[in-house]
């Protein structure tokens, strides 16, 4: 009798039981809908200790893209991996050719942005052609899109920065100058490659490279070097590096009384971590350098990236933001141009593009897979980035 009652009750406390639990699953906000919104997986590689702004710069275009019904009815999603583990050291060519291969083999993704660095960029470029996905880095080297038809430049590629920093040098009506020297960052693709460019149209209008000479990654004191410069006593130094070796480098040379104009390239955008190695940058007073954007440019598309970007991130953005927002912005229209996710009629779609206006403007991609585009020039004055003025392709 008794074991019935039992047994009895332990089945209404069961039924009892299995009905709360249905009932939970039916108001538990965390069950996933019916329908699935379909989603476009991009990979972006970043270092996580510079040049970040490249990413938030495609974050910005992601947000803008996703709140306008995404591409092709599909939300992009950022997969993201970092290619740099130490702040005091640069990112490494096999912590890119890792995350190149998780986010294409593990992840999926149907294109990458980035590396930033041309070095690295380098090396992910082999892969990226191999498994047929767009590569857009945030680099200028003039030889990262050699390996293949996959991969394209976002901004201005090293021969036109070269040679309009070459130009502006040698403009009586800017510094007059008849005599340089260089230097680059040994074992670095992008300063070596810019600086080669440099040196190439300053001997082409008549100017002499006075000394070339070169420091090594994480190098600190430049007593050497600056001392073969200071006897050779050029009209300007051009230095296109990184920092904080660039920084270092010319509190150096004003340390022993140098006042030559330093030039540099377009990696001193990296402007908030440029301009803090120093204690006080005004040291780099009367710098010069080029970007491929000014947020001082009122057109209405430049507008609306720099209305967004500050929305997200509360701060101006810099060519390097201007290039990772760029390249989702590019990639979306490629991708709507060819109507689908078609790797090869994508490439084709994006090889096609005339008259885009984001960030920047590109007129179009020459036969090197390079941007035709106009290049701004930046000055510091009083320790700050200041606009100069843009010069046409």
């Amino acid at each position: 009798m008794y074991m019935k009652q039992y047994f009895s009750t332990i089945a209404v406390l069961l039924v009892a039981l299995s009905l709360s639990i249905i009932g939970c699953e039916r108001i538990d906000p965390e069950t996933p809908p019916d329908t699935t919104v379909p989603t476009l997986k991009i990979g972006i590689i970043q270092p996580s200790h510079s040049y970040t702004t490249f990413s938030q710069g495609a974050e910005t275009a992601r947000v803008q893209i996703n709140g306008n019904d995404g591409i092709l009815g599909m939300q992009v999603e950022f997969i993201s991996r970092n290619n740099q583990f130490m702040a005091d050291a640069p990112p490494t060519a096999q912590a890119s050719i890792d995350a190149a291969k998780d986010l294409i083999e593990m992840d999926g993704v149907f294109a990458l942005l980035g590396p930033v660095r041309s070095t690295m960029a380098i090396e992910v470029g082999p892969i990226a052609q191999e498994a047929k996905r767009l590569m857009l880095p945030g680099s200028s080297g003039s030889n990262v899109p050699a390996v293949g038809d996959y991969i394209f430049l976002i901004t201005v590629p090293n021969p036109f920065q070269g040679k309009v920093m070459a130009t502006f040098a040698m403009d009586p009506e800017e510094l007059g100058a008849n005599t340089a020297a260089t230097i680059y960052e040994e074992g670095d693709a992008y300063s070596t490659d810019l600086v080669q460019a440099f040196e190439t149209a300053f001997k082409e209008l008549n100017g002499e490279i006075v000394h070339s000479g070169s420091y090594a990654p994480g190098e600190m004191s430049f007593t050497t070097l600056l001392s073969d410069i200071q006897n050779a006593t050029p009209d300007v130094i051009f230095c296109p590096g990184h920092q904080p070796e660039v920084p270092l480098l010319i509190n150096e040379v004003r340390q022993l009384g140098i006042n030559t104009t330093f030039l540099g390239g377009s990696a001193w955008d990296d402007r908030a971590r440029f301009l803090g190695v120093l204690e006080d940058s005004a040291v780099l007073d009367g710098s010069y350098y080029p970007t491929n954007f000014s947020v001082a440019t009122q057109d209405a598309d430049v507008q609306e990236f720099v209305k967004g970007y500050m929305e997200l991130y509360d701060s101006p953005p810099d060519g390097i933001a201007a290039s990772g927002y760029d390249a989702m912005r590019l990639l979306a229209r490629a991708i709507e141009t060819a109507g689908s996710l078609d790797q090869a009629a994508v490439r084709n779609a994006f090889a096609e593009i005339k008259d885009y206006k984001g960030a920047t403007s590109i007129s179009h991609y020459d036969a090197n897979r390079h941007p035709v585009k106009s290049l701004a020039i930046q000055t510091i004055q009083n320790g700050e980035v200041e606009h100069y003025k843009v010069v046409e392709p």
